[in-house]
């Protein structure tokens, strides 16, 4: 052995040259050492090199245990699986257990958003049909406004109008035959306004809707925009005469103070003579029902026959 604290031996240039050159030749030497005597230095190395490696073969080595060998390779069977298993997917053993837990826990959300979505979006509906109501209404104003400045200040009105004023045959004029919301309707067919102007959008899924409520004409004063002052002009569709004509049919209890059914009875949006749209949670203004004839206390005693009102009675009809 080298001592450690020497310098490893190593080969000459000549002897690696002699040990390259037995390699290529396959470990054998072409020259007979015994019978050529005068051969060159290069074989003599070549010679010497070849007797050391023959040397070495006589060496006494141990055959490699074979339990390292099983081990290793036990150990890199393992690793493979492992690998493996790392790339599939499983599916946990818990899956099936909890399954129906799962869909209850869904279904459970599912019912409470719908307790609480579904109220939200009634309202955000309710919410929109009363604004659309209301723009309705203000294009009804504008429409009025027209017809009254090309008629000198008259508001639309239809022959009918005038039987108003006498005493009516209730034989012959009640609330079933007597259509007062031909007065806005001569609006549309004059080209003042659009069909779908005079009429709630919440009508539109109730039958016997009808247009919007209009004013009934006074008998001691003109049928005229300006000379009503500030009242209310127009509004949702009166539930009291609904209830009239279409009798059980409408659903609707009597009750000393109606609110339009347009909006299930919440309140109703109301044009004035101004022109303004007013939303009132009640059918009274300043005492008055806009729903039901002066002195008249309920929807049930409301007169079968239509009349004009007197003192400038607020009622509004279609």
């Amino acid at each position: 052995m080298i001592p450690h604290n020497e310098p490893h031996a190593s080969l000459s240039s000549e002897d690696q040259r002699a040990v390259d050159a037995l390699l290529e030749a396959g470990l054998v030497d072409q020259i007979d050492t015994n019978e050529n005597t005068n051969e060159s230095a290069e074989s003599k190395r070549k010679s010497a090199a070849l007797r050391l490696l023959k040397k070495l073969e006589s060496y006494p080595v141990e055959q490699p245990d074979t339990l390292l060998v099983d081990s290793t390779l036990a150990r890199i069977a393992r690793e493979e699986r492992s690998i493996r298993a790392r790339m599939e997917l499983h599916t946990p053993s818990w899956t099936k257990r909890t399954q129906w837990a799962d869909f209850g826990a869904v279904a459970a959300v599912a019912l409470i958003a719908t307790g609480v979505g579904w109220p939200i979006a009634q309202r955000m509906r309710s919410a929109a049909l009363e604004q659309n109501c209301a723009n309705n209404l203000r294009t009804l104003g504008a429409s009025i406004a027209a017809y009254s400045g090309d008629h000198r200040g008259n508001l639309p009105a239809t022959a009918s109008l005038g039987g108003l004023f006498e005493s009516p045959d209730t034989s012959k004029m009640d609330w079933n035959n007597y259509d007062h919301s031909g007065h806005l309707l001569l609006l549309e067919r004059n080209g003042y306004a659009k069909h779908d102007s005079i009429h709630c959008p919440a009508c539109a899924s109730r039958p016997g809707c009808g247009t919007f409520a209009f004013r009934m004409p006074s008998a001691n004063t003109p049928f005229q925009l300006n000379a009503m002052g500030r009242t209310p002009l127009a509004a949702d569709a009166n539930p009291v005469i609904l209830r009239i004509r279409m009798g059980h049919k409408a659903n609707i209890p009597p009750s000393t103070s109606p609110c339009s059914m347009n909006h299930q009875q919440r309140g109703q949006n109301v044009l004035f003579t101004d022109l303004s749209i007013v939303w009132l949670p009640s059918p009274h203004i300043n005492g008055d029902n806009i729903y039901l004839p002066n002195g008249v206390k309920d929807s049930e005693s409301i007169p079968l026959a239509p009349q004009a009102t007197l003192n400038n009675d607020i009622f509004l009809a279609q």
